[in-house]
């Protein structure tokens, strides 16, 4: 019976924020939401800084994120689930509530914890699935209502909640009336007892109870929702799992991942399984795994490649044929921004991974979509193409005519956008903590030559944009930096020097000749020339890397720890933007000397 396993022996060096790891070529991530308790309006408008556990669908032409929201820590009382829209994937919408805050009376409750509770508490959400879109294309959006009397001793997750609302989703991005879809009854909450909302059953909506109805028969569906319910046995006659994330194989069985390395499989369409067993080819811990067959007809595992569960990076993935076997394991995620807003429970790095449900994919639909929350305060949304691959073309002649191109890689903050305008390339950067870039994979070069057109519009004070060739473990062999004093600096043995100097929008034409068996490389910029050594020793050059700072201030590292964080740590004006940096590239291009 075949089984998962993970065959690539690469390990990631989590010291490093994307693993040391080769990167998958041409991902484009962009921020869904950027916490900000300063300023509320710039984000969800209530300046909550817990986000977390976002949810994806592609319905009507536009993709839908759900994530859950807390004051400031997880499992915070009280709680809420908003939701966001976008028509491309690139620029969202403010959220907006999509299951409020709730006043629940307690008397129901079986719990093992009962004496503690008070006669009425607010609720907490919670949810493994977020959506579900029917045959007739009615799209329902879920999520469960929990309980918390102390957020050390319970979660909305722990099986004595009160039960699991639904409401639908129009084209036009509003939303109908709520409803429960079920009623935890194992903990005491029942329709007879609980008037939160109305059954779906009581709906005038026809299509919402039939789409509810399709979906209480969906069995890899409903497995989702194990964990709130576990207690139901006739949901639930066995044992699962933490965030079920499931696909069918070649051979048509069907696949669950879960976390902490977990697997288990259904013979008959996800309405039984087997119970979940260790796979540890699999080295992750508490964050989740997502796993789908891709567009191309092969399959991808995602998740954070580490057993140490509080510094979750990178987000990584494998691919492989045949939906068991899987390999070459390559970093989705580089460097994010630190943790800004102290929280209980909020672990560090880019998590909590979900992708579009297999049974919501469109055959239309070639890259793989992914969001996922970062430091559980900001959500961001990766597109990856498909094939995937981490090597790149061996020639590369980029222009931004028709939008981004393919081979490229975008990390595009809401403070740091990525943008094309008058047909440039345009990286602009606000944040005082994070930074806008763009990389293309070189396709393994040793000879060739790589050449990027360019202009500096600005660059902030105390700032330096960087300019980067690196291998595919982020060693650096060639850095040009450019500073607030119009100084072009370069990286020569070690030391920074002194170059040349750029004007506001002048064009600058950047051209490097290079040889790895010579460990040199020939620089000019416009008139300007150089021949130096390399930085670091390499064997090859995997990408170029164009950003806006020099490096992430404040970065996260193996030392730093959100799990025992408080409200009271909070990095140095957090939620305001900093004097602007502005660069624009025209063109991007390279060439291997045996082509």
């Amino acid at each position: 019976m075949n089984r998962v396993e993970v065959k690539d022996t690469t390990r990631a060096d989590h010291r490093f924020q994307d693993g040391a790891l080769p990167h998958v070529s041409g991902v484009k991530s962009f921020q869904i939401l950027r916490a900000n308790r300063e300023h509320p309006e710039t984000a969800d408008g209530f300046g909550w800084t817990y986000n977390h556990a976002p949810m994806l669908v592609k319905a009507y032409d536009t993709f839908f994120c759900e994530y859950l929201s807390n004051p400031v820590d997880e499992h915070e009382v009280p709680g809420h689930t908003l939701l966001t829209r976008s028509s491309d994937g690139i620029q969202w919408e403010k959220p907006v509530v999509a299951f409020p805050v709730m006043t629940v009376d307690t008397a129901p409750y079986l719990g093992p914890r009962s004496s503690l509770l008070k006669p009425q508490m607010e609720t907490v959400p919670h949810q493994r699935m977020g959506f579900y879109l029917d045959r007739n294309g009615v799209l329902l959006i879920l999520s469960f209502y929990g309980i918390v009397h102390d957020r050390h001793m319970s979660m909305p997750c722990d099986g004595w909640g009160i039960g699991r609302a639904v409401r639908r989703i129009f084209p036009d991005g509003s939303l109908g009336d709520i409803f429960f879809l079920l009623f935890n009854e194992p903990a005491g909450f029942t329709r007879e007892n609980t008037h939160l909302f109305p059954h779906y059953t009581e709906s005038s909506d026809d299509a919402l109870i039939h789409a509810c109805e399709e979906l209480l028969n969906n069995g890899p569906v409903m497995r989702q929702m194990y964990e709130e319910q576990r207690f139901d046995r006739n949901l639930f006659p066995n044992s699962g799992a933490e965030a079920l994330s499931y696909y069918t194989a070649r051979d048509g069985r069907m696949v669950g991942v879960y976390k902490k390395s977990l697997v288990s499989y259904s013979e008959d369409q996800g309405k039984t399984w087997t119970s979940p067993e260790k796979h540890m080819s699999i080295h992750t811990l508490s964050g989740k795994v997502w796993g789908q067959r891709t567009s191309d007809d092969r399959y991808a595992l995602l998740y954070n490649p580490t057993f140490d569960g509080q510094h979750r990076w990178p987000i990584a993935m494998v691919t492989g044929e045949d939906g068991y076997s899987f390999d070459h394991l390559m970093a989705v995620t580089g460097d994010m921004s630190p943790q800004r807003y102290g929280g209980l429970d909020k672990n560090l790095g880019p998590q909590y991974l979900r992708g579009i449900a297999e049974h919501h994919l469109s055959p239309m639909e070639k890259d793989l979509h992914l969001v996922y929350s970062n430091n559980k305060e900001d959500i961001w949304i990766s597109h990856i193409p498909v094939p995937v691959s981490s090597c790149g073309a061996k020639e590369g002649n980029l222009d931004w005519d028709h939008g981004f191109p393919e081979e490229l890689g975008v990390y595009s903050p809401s403070w740091a956008p990525v943008r094309i305008r008058n047909g440039a390339l345009v990286l602009m950067d606000q944040d005082p903590y994070d930074r806008a870039a763009v990389e293309a994979a070189l396709g393994s070069m040793t000879s060739g030559t790589v050449e990027l057109v360019f202009s500096a519009i600005q660059v902030s004070e105390g700032n330096r944009v960087t300019i980067e060739l690196q291998d595919p473990c982020g060693k650096v062999i060639f850095q040009m930096l450019l500073s607030h004093d119009h100084t072009v600096f370069m990286r020569m043995d070690g030391r920074i020097e002194p170059f040349a100097e750029w004007k506001p929008e002048m064009q600058l034409h950047l051209r490097i000749d290079l040889e790895t068996d010579r460990a040199s490389l020939h620089v000019r910029l416009n008139q300007k020339e150089k021949t130096i050594l390399f930085n670091a020793s390499v064997n090859e050059i995997a990408r170029i890397f164009v950003a806006t700072k020099m490096h992430i201030p404040r970065l996260s590292t193996l030392d730093d720890c959100g799990k025992y964080g408080t409200k009271d740590q909070v990095l140095p004006q957090a939620g305001e933007p900093v004097s602007p940096t502005e660069i624009r590239i025209e063109q991007l291009s390279w060439k291997h000397a045996s082509t």
